[in-house]
């Protein structure tokens, strides 16, 4: 903490050798990223939520209809209520942290049940993370109720990496499994700061904003909720990247939002540029999930190919915007249902 410049290092590896995993702590102290407010308990199903959760108003307890928001604002955590304590998820979350990393490796782990994000990538390049597994499914039973922990993404790619592989991710993740997500607004975050989920300073004049250069291959696992791979540049780019051989595993009672999420809805972040992703190239996926590739912001001069969705109720390709894809060739599209 208070560490507003991490200086750069080099050559650092971390390898599992046999069977090597990282637990979660049976009461965990904090869970969630930076938005989420801590609560002990947390309730994850509704019935628990309408008994116990005193941030959902009555009218909504009255009715049993509960919003998204009733659920994923909060999440589990011992520091709840405790003075002195962060009130919020914050970096200290996540499993496998590296920050300003070049020439890195991580291999051969399983992370079991994380409190946040299995594994985050800050400004880090020439690496690689491979061969790593998660169990993870958005809750957990503590004291004898399922308690919601949020945000437990697999492997995270953040702001100005580049250079990087990911091969042989496997398992089930609560949140996405693999993100590229490089959102840049116009707050100012010193680095080491708590209440974020981010470890480095956010002045893009000081530092690099996007994401390139990236392969993604041999993806075996589904998300609890969210997508298997997410692509999210929002005021920034993320270009040159590889989505190759993702297999959606999800069994026939979980539908999650997606397979390939490319670009969000413009929110309070801010907005998806025209020119935000370019040159991505995704060839052989099996979605299962209640979308396979949903197109929410502006892809450019990229190809598309062999994709089967086994969902009889979506198409292969789902466009949220006018002119979403640009430049961009498909071939070999297989649904199940409408064309």
């Amino acid at each position: 903490m208070g560490i507003e410049n991490p200086e750069k290092i080099k050559n650092v590896h971390i390898r599992g050798i046999g069977t090597c995993v990282l637990q979660g702590a049976d009461y965990p102290r904090s869970t969630g990223d930076g938005s989420k407010i801590l609560a002990c308990p947390c309730p994850y199903n509704d019935e628990d939520l309408i008994r116990i959760a005193d941030w959902i108003p009555d009218e909504r307890k009255k009715t049993g209809k509960l919003d998204f928001w009733d659920k994923h604002n909060h999440s589990y955590g011992t520091d709840a209520g405790k003075e002195g304590d962060s009130q919020r998820g914050d970096w200290r979350n996540i499993g496998i942290l590296f920050a300003n990393v070049e020439d890195f490796s991580i291999e051969n782990i399983t992370i079991v049940e994380s409190h946040g994000w299995g594994i985050s990538l800050e400004a880090c390049e020439y690496g690689r993370v491979e061969k790593i597994k998660f169990d993870a499914c958005m809750s957990k039973m503590i004291d004898g109720m399922r308690q919601n922990l949020e945000n437990q993404d697999g492997v995270d790619i953040r702001n100005g990496c580049h250079d990087i592989i990911i091969s042989d991710i496997t398992g089930h993740t609560g949140d996405d499994l693999i993100a590229l997500t490089a959102i840049a607004n116009n707050t100012l975050k010193l680095g080491g700061e708590l209440n974020s989920t981010h470890v480095m300073h956010s002045d893009w004049l000081k530092r690099e904003k996007d994401i390139h250069d990236i392969i993604i291959r041999n993806v075996m696992g589904y998300s609890q909720l969210c997508y298997i791979i997410r692509i999210l540049p929002v005021n920034t780019r993320i270009w040159n990247i590889v989505i190759d051989g993702v297999i959606d595993t999800s069994p026939d009672d979980i539908i999650n939002h997606g397979c390939i999420l490319l670009g969000a809805e413009d929110s309070d972040y801010g907005k998806n540029l025209k020119d935000g992703m370019n040159n991505i190239t995704i060839s052989d996926v099996i979605s299962n999930a209640r979308e396979a590739i949903t197109v929410s912001g502006y892809v450019n001069n990229s190809v598309i190919s062999n994709v089967i969705n086994r969902n009889s109720e979506c198409s292969c390709i789902s466009l949220r915007r006018e002119n979403g894809l640009i430049n961009v060739k498909t071939t070999g599209l297989c649904s199940t249902g409408i064309k």
